[in-house]
């Protein structure tokens, strides 16, 4: 299967074409952004040189936050692009995002636009008219499909939901699929649940939207259709969000547990304390903590992995799977008999030809019309991919 990919890890995006070695593209945007912060830190130096006050420096003029090595630049979501040879991407830091073209012939990058605190994903670009679709997150935990209209977003779903992974239908104008979950709050509204996620089909020229698949018993993650009407998507079981019922088990634990969590709180104390006076840690085995999620887990389509326990309970020589087998990916016909193909699916794409390709997490899989899965190639933490022209 001699196939053109793109993928996503860590906010990371490579290319892989055939046999290959997959290579990494990196935005100039977002070094650029990078070298600005290091010059700034650079220029406002003289701010941290006073050791003798613990209270002066990075703590009293807030340098802490502006260091370089803290500043958060991802890349969210990819597609191919609106021409052969080009991958779209989205680009997303703590204070901006925007929507890029990269030739990977030329190796030039291209901003289409970028805005203040635009979070964009799950790209897609229609196949006849070019017309990009997206989801756009909020932060207030909402998410709406949007499409690109000029140089900026323009939503066209709304309400208390997370609507995202929109996918154009192949033949079909412009209608799409995509996954919804609507949000539960309570009376101060905060996010206190989250719905099933179902699948709906909107169409953009009549402004329908109608459902098709649901289950409370389940989540239909990624929808595709294709040519022929046969709607591929994960499945997985669903689970309640929330605050979860205090057992006599969890009590029980939680007496057990109260003297090492309360060593813990005061070595973290003294640590800090020592930070201040002497600038030295207590300990210095694993380095400065980076913020937000680390190696060891990641979040994928709202549930928080564990993975190094995945990789660590994983079968010898093999590509350990980061979710477990119940994310079943899924072909439904158009008169709803169903066939699982394959198990332990995080992502998943196709083309127009019916190739399959998806992940597991740790490695990539090929899948032929009426054949067996073919692992491609391993890769590591591989939160998403896609079939590129």
């Amino acid at each position: 299967m001699n196939l053109k990919l793109a993928y996503l890890s860590r906010g990371k995006l490579f290319f892989k074409q055939g046999d290959l070695a997959a290579r990494q593209i990196e935005s100039e945007f977002g070094q650029d952004i990078v070298n600005r912060s290091l010059q700034r830190q650079q220029r406002n130096e003289w701010k941290t040189q006073s050791a003798n006050n613990p209270f002066s420096g990075a703590m009293l003029w807030g340098m802490d936050q502006n260091d370089p090595r803290r500043l958060r630049v991802a890349i969210g979501a990819v597609s191919g692009g609106t021409r052969e040879g080009e991958l779209l991407f989205a680009l997303e830091t703590d204070a901006v995002g925007g929507l890029f073209v990269y030739d990977w012939d030329q190796g030039e990058e291209k901003r289409l636009f970028h805005r203040e605190a635009l979070r964009a994903r799950d790209l897609d670009v229609h196949p006849e008219n070019g017309l990009i679709v997206c989801a756009r997150h909020y932060p207030n935990g909402q998410a709406s499909i949007a499409i690109v209209r000029g140089n900026d977003l323009q939503a066209v779903t709304e309400g208390d939901s997370i609507d995202e992974a929109p996918t154009w239908i192949p033949g079909a104008g412009k209608q799409l699929v995509f996954q919804s979950a609507g949000i539960g709050r309570n009376q101060q509204g905060y996010a206190v649940g989250i719905s099933p996620i179902a699948i709906q089909r909107l169409d953009l020229q009549t402004g329908s939207l109608a459902t098709v698949l649901e289950n409370p018993a389940h989540d239909f993650l990624q929808p595709h259709l294709d040519a022929t009407g046969n709607l591929y998507f994960i499945r997985r079981p669903y689970e309640a969000l929330g605050r979860q019922p205090y057992t006599i088990v969890k009590a029980i634990q939680d007496v057990i547990l109260f003297p090492f969590r309360l060593l813990r709180a005061i070595f973290h104390w003294l640590n800090f304390m020592s930070l201040v006076y002497s600038r030295k840690p207590l300990t210095t085995a694993a380095g400065p903590k980076v913020e937000g999620d680390d190696a060891k887990t990641l979040i994928l389509r709202g549930r928080i992995i564990d993975a190094e326990k995945a990789v660590r309970e994983g079968a010898p020589g093999e590509a350990s799977a980061l979710v477990p087998p119940t994310w079943e990916l899924v072909k439904r016909n158009a008169a709803g008999g169903e066939q699982v193909l394959a198990k332990s699916v995080v992502a998943f794409d196709l083309d127009s030809d019916g190739h399959v390709v998806y992940t597991n997490g740790t490695a990539v899989y090929g899948l032929e019309p009426d054949s067996t899965p073919q692992m491609l190639f391993k890769g590591k933490l591989i939160e998403n991919l896609v079939i590129v022209k």
